[in-house]
């Protein structure tokens, strides 16, 4: 019977590692939290949230008012690159839109008091003891981790997804990601609180205008690299992807070219996915993957949050399950977690991929869809 609280170490400070000891936390569970970045950093920018992720944030606690409470959006507008509508569709209703920064802040806040975040402790290896259990995590610092249960939420790259499955094979996505914030209240005001999206009209070419909160607009700019040639790798930094998408946006219709030149090209990120079936399963003994780390998905379907959402509490679930079972065995209860969240995941694999294929393809008044996975 698994009734004692356990000592869990979560590799991974972004969403999907806070939210885990937050869920956890609330369970009795001690958490501490190794992150691989030398302090909190707000890579990705903005993002959409749908309705039932927001209810799982309130119901742990998260405050999500004031300056945290993002932007109720109302509706999708995707646009040719002149400016003129193609298509309208309303946003499924009570979905927001939020800041990375305030989200990442509003997890944080929620964190028990003795769930420390360790930061410059990048994951190097796993240690594995007999029938396949960790008995200790090692950093890149050469310190030795030790505890009942270990989470991986180590991100896209994931270290323990890499030892878990070492020749599962992955590929850089086709289609590349430059993202921007910028401060601009004319812009606000003509967004409102509608998504937009301009495409060009072969495809394969998009700049996406997002509303996150009463002074900022997150902008991104997703581009085709078979067919728009990249920076050389060696100049692949942001600069030279700035650069390349003022280029290939040039002319487009206002605000796209404006938003771009007012954002200092230093503070963009270039968001560089990867193309890989869902792994076979999200659990191994006392080691479980969440969020990215388990399921890297392709930035079309916009569930990277809410699904790693949804992972935290799915495992909270399957952990409570075990603790209150007679005969509960913790490798059975995160193998229910990682049934549960498998059968999801694949799904909206499927729709990512589907989505990325509409975005390669011409633009049309009949050939429009949301960007978002359901």
């Amino acid at each position: 019977m698994g009734s004692q609280p356990m000592d869990i170490a979560i590799f991974g400070a972004g969403i999907a590692g806070l939210m885990a000891a937050i869920t956890l936390g609330k369970q009795g569970h001690s958490c501490r939290l190794y992150e691989r970045s030398r302090e909190a950093h707000d890579a990705g920018m903005g993002f959409i949230l749908m309705p039932e992720a927001i209810l799982y944030l309130h119901s742990l606690g998260v405050n999500l008012s004031g300056e945290f409470s993002g932007i109720p959006l109302h509706r999708y507008l995707c646009r040719n690159a002149q400016g003129e509508v193609l298509y309208e569709e309303v946003i499924p209703k009570g979905s927001r839109s939020f800041r990375r920064r305030d989200l990442m802040a509003a997890l944080v806040n929620a964190l028990p008091a003795d769930s420390p975040i360790i930061f410059n402790s990048e994951l190097e290896w796993l240690d594995f003891g007999d029938g396949g259990r960790i008995s200790a995590a090692i950093l890149r610092s050469g310190t030795r981790v030790t505890a009942e249960l270990f989470i991986a939420a180590d991100g896209t790259r994931s270290r323990a997804r890499e030892v878990l499955f070492p020749d599962w094979p992955t590929r850089s996505a086709q289609v590349i990601e430059v993202v921007g914030l910028a401060r601009c209240s004319e812009t606000l005001r003509w967004a409102g609180n509608n998504l937009n999206k301009f495409h060009s009209p072969d495809g394969g070419l998009a700049v996406g205008v997002l509303p996150v909160d009463k002074e900022h607009v997150v902008w991104f700019v997703q581009v085709d690299t078979a067919r728009f040639a990249p920076p050389p790798a060696k100049e692949g930094n942001a600069l030279s992807w700035y650069a390349l998408v003022r280029k290939l946006t040039r002319g487009w219709a206002h605000p796209a070219p404006h938003l771009l030149a007012m954002t200092d090209p230093d503070q963009i990120h270039i968001w560089r996915p990867i193309d890989a079936d869902v792994v076979p399963y999200f659990h191994q003994q006392n080691l479980v993957l969440a969020g990215d780390a388990a399921h890297p998905f392709s930035p079309f379907t916009s569930q990277g949050v809410a699904s790693a959402i949804a992972d935290a509490v799915a495992l909270a679930d399957a952990l409570e399950t075990w603790t209150k079972s007679v005969n509960g065995h913790l490798a059975k209860a995160l193998a229910n977690y990682s049934k549960e969240r498998h059968q999801q995941c694949e799904q909206y694999l499927v729709q990512g991929r589907e989505l990325a294929q509409k975005f390669l393809a011409p633009i049309s008044e009949t050939e429009c869809w949301l960007p978002l996975a359901t």
